[in-house]
């Protein structure tokens, strides 16, 4: 999602623009939810796949979303580091830069809604700004900030990474996958939360980054396997009734590696609306949500209604919530703004 200027100039991979316009679309549908199974009601056959279609793609689909830009975004580093060996620093300050940016934004907003001091040290950097109180018209919205930290975190451990000898990369990395492995595994199966914002949901991705870039050709031979097992963990985790974590699971992981296995597997153009939705990702995770929070407020004042119930009121709500948004985006891509947006 956050990929550094001279990055976008230098490397345009059709594939990992597609998988990004895919992954930024799945996070404005996942926070918006047009579709909901409230909107289908009835014991009716129907209706009631209907609603467990929803449910699937919301999460089991959706979430993949986050966990694959961190993925992204770690292969591409690992990627410019094996080009240039002190490309890291470029990279974090334009990280640091972004997430400084974007929490103040947050903090800011907060404060305008009535937000009060102090707030916990975590609220500051783990979770990327306090949660924004909208009153009666919803619950808090939590900071989808906590993305940019676990972002900066896993691409410092992934610096540290590199630095090891090579006899031990390979080992180090198939122990960390392998550990990550088994905790996923034993907290779905002894029902243990994981927060979103934990970081034990990410450690498995840099690994898998390095074992993608290093092994590309290898790995996406399997891409197929990693299809079937996403889809039979999927049916494992519904038939025993195991309430997983949103990301740390390891359908997702699976789910993850399928995705990078085929956007970097020959991929030779993307057309011109997937390129921006890829240039522009940043901006539309970081913007989404505010206006999210507008439109639902705009309706709640014009027709006294809060959320959505019907098929059709999500719909002109989303397109409503995206516009404003690649609105707010072009009119910030005319000034210094650019940068936080792309």
């Amino acid at each position: 999602m956050v990929n550094v200027q001279s990055q976008r100039q230098q490397t345009r991979e059709a594939g990992i623009d597609i998988l990004k316009a895919i992954c930024i679309m799945l996070v404005v549908v996942w926070h918006c939810q047009p579709f909901r199974g409230s909107m289908f009601p009835g014991d009716q056959a129907l209706m009631q796949a209907a609603r467990q279609v929803i449910h699937f793609f919301y999460f089991n689909i959706s979430l993949l979303a986050v966990p694959s830009f961190i993925f992204v975004s770690l292969y591409l580093f690992i990627g410019k580091m094996s080009e240039f060996g002190d490309y890291w620093k470029k990279r974090f300050l334009r990280l640091v830069q972004i997430y400084v940016f974007w929490v103040g934004v947050q903090f800011i907003i907060y404060l305008l809604l009535g937000g009060g001091l102090p707030l916990p040290l975590k609220t500051i950097v783990r979770s990327g700004g306090p949660d924004l109180p909208v009153g009666a018209l919803m619950p808090p919205v939590p900071s989808i900030f906590y993305f940019l930290f676990a972002l900066i975190m896993c691409t410092v451990l992934a610096f540290l990474f590199l630095k090891l000898p090579e006899k031990l990369k390979l080992p180090v990395a198939v122990l960390i996958i392998a550990a990550s492995v088994l905790y996923f595994l034993a907290a779905a199966a002894w029902t243990v939360s994981i927060d979103t914002r934990s970081m034990k949901n990410y450690y498995i991705y840099v690994p898998a980054a390095y074992l993608m870039y290093r092994y590309k050709e290898r790995i996406i031979k399997f891409r197929w396997l990693f299809f079937i097992c996403f889809v039979a963990l999927i049916a494992v985790e519904t038939t025993l009734g195991w309430r997983t974590p949103p990301y740390g699971r390891l359908s997702v992981f699976c789910g993850s590696l399928f995705l990078m296995s085929v956007f970097v597997s020959g991929w030779t153009k993307a057309c011109r609306p997937v390129s921006l939705l890829s240039r522009y990702s940043l901006g539309i995770f970081a913007l989404h949500g505010y206006f999210m929070i507008a439109v639902s407020a705009l309706a709640y004042t014009l027709c006294g209604k809060k959320g959505v119930s019907s098929v059709a009121e999500g719909i002109v709500q989303f397109v409503a919530i995206f516009f404003l948004t690649c609105l707010c985006i072009w009119l910030m891509s005319k000034t210094s703004l650019q940068k936080y947006v792309s």
